[in-house]
């Protein structure tokens, strides 16, 4: 019996996701529920695990190849245990080979969506032909293109680093530019030689392309205006230390400042709804909900911002436990798109790299975030004496088109009273 894994559907709105990093190969054994690749789409990156136990009798496509949502892409030959449609995952499905005909050899029109190319006997994977097509690549030219891809196959990469040397006028660029790795997962250089003129050549991967693309789109939407907030973080630094170890005993996780700052930022959207919407053309779109991002670093691979849902609904421990878990389940590669749409406004927080300020870009379509600096002991002038207090700076990155300077600093002026004057009495 084969069992057919399809590209999972990530979300409604995600039509293709790339095959960032495949775990297993043909001839390995896995487990139901075993990791077999990774894939990313441009909301998350995820891990997606096999189906149903058995042996990978083939993989359909290659790493960094772009694939349509419910496409096969993988066989599982099960050891003849009989695999009831139920114990597929996500969008896999099974199929049954029919009974008598001992040789279910896999539908190969579905294979590939297309065959591969006579001339050569090459597979070229759809996105490949079009970004070919779309440079004028001819097929003999693909042909004569090495690849980097799995089996030797050519990738979306290959196939870019190509037309960038071909459209370079020098013409004689030999063909000895560095090959960067199938798929690189960070932004790190690779380990290869480094070229003649001492540079190595890393692509993008797919995360760094989708936030490159976003930023720099954020930049020509909106014209961006930040203000700055200085504020005392002594009460709450006083109050996390009393309680820190009493609530990671009882919650199994840390106490940070974070927390802290999104609920005072809860109060604040709800009391400034116009910073807690976004702009339709001349259409401003008021959000009932505070769907509150927040921004997590993936190490070197770059960052990505799920949403704590509906923010105001939850008190300081119910918006902990879920800065939590998306925390952890973005580090893990366990996000679902759901996990990070829908969001009305975003913090940052660079201060936990010791950050003193930043100007973040603001997230689209939102109209501003909030970016929190690090928390440094400081000497400050209280009622004309000098005092060591634990200090720190917000800054505001705001979309001028709908937030004035007014707006911004009492927006700025509440967060900062709302952390200055915490109950120090008050219970978790």
């Amino acid at each position: 019996m084969k069992v057919e894994m399809l590209m999972p559907q990530m979300g409604e709105s995600i039509a293709e996701a790339t095959i960032s990093k495949w775990r297993k190969k043909v001839g390995d054994t896995v487990q139901k529920d075993e990791v077999i690749l990774e894939i990313s789409t441009d909301k998350v990156d995820s891990e997606i695990p096999a189906p149903a136990a058995g042996t990978i009798a083939e993989l359909l496509f290659n790493e960094g190849d772009v694939v349509p949502v419910k496409t096969m892409i993988a066989l599982i030959d099960t050891a003849g245990g009989a695999v009831s449609a139920g114990a597929t995952s996500g969008n896999a499905a099974v199929k049954e080979a029919p009974a008598p005909k001992a040789a279910p050899t896999p539908e190969p029109v579905a294979q590939r969506e297309e065959p591969a190319h006579a001339e050569g006997g090459k597979f070229y994977s759809p996105l490949v032909k079009s970004l070919a097509e779309k440079h004028g690549v001819s097929m003999a030219e693909l042909d004569s293109l090495s690849g980097s891809g799995q089996g030797g196959r050519l990738t979306k990469e290959d196939l870019l680093k190509y037309v960038d040397t071909k459209s370079a006028k020098p013409v004689a660029a030999p063909a000895a530019a560095p090959v960067a790795p199938k798929a690189a997962t960070t932004t790190q250089a690779p380990s290869a030689d480094w070229g003649a003129d001492g540079t190595r050549v890393v692509m993008m991967d797919t995360m760094r392309q989708a936030i490159a693309d976003h930023m720099v789109r954020s930049k020509h939407t909106s014209p961006h205006v930040y203000s700055m907030q200085e504020i005392d973080c002594t009460g709450i630094a006083n109050y996390r230390a009393k309680h820190k170890a009493a609530f990671e005993k009882s919650e199994g996780f840390g106490l940070s400042f974070t927390p802290f700052f999104l609920e005072a930022t809860v109060k604040a959207l709800e009391a400034f709804p116009y910073v807690n919407c976004s702009l339709e053309g001349k259409k401003i779109i008021l959000k009932k909900n505070v769907n509150l991002g927040c921004a997590v670093a993936l190490g070197n691979t770059g960052l990505i911002v799920p949403v704590i849902k509906k923010a105001e609904e939850k008190n300081f421990v119910g918006i902990a436990r879920s800065l939590n878990d998306l925390a952890q389940r973005a580090r893990n590669k366990k996000l679902v798109p759901d996990d990070v749409a829908g969001g009305t406004f975003t913090v940052t927080n660079p201060g936990v790299f010791g950050t003193i300020i930043g100007t973040p870009i603001i997230n689209q379509p939102q109209v501003a975030i909030l970016c929190l600096g690090a928390i440094k002991k400081r000497p400050v002038v209280i009622d004309d004496m000098i005092a060591i207090r634990q200090m720190c700076y917000l800054t505001l990155s705001y979309d001028h088109r709908i937030v004035d300077g007014s707006l911004g600093g009492q927006f700025l002026a509440f967060i900062r009273d709302y952390i200055e004057n915490w109950d120090p009495n008050r219970t978790l």
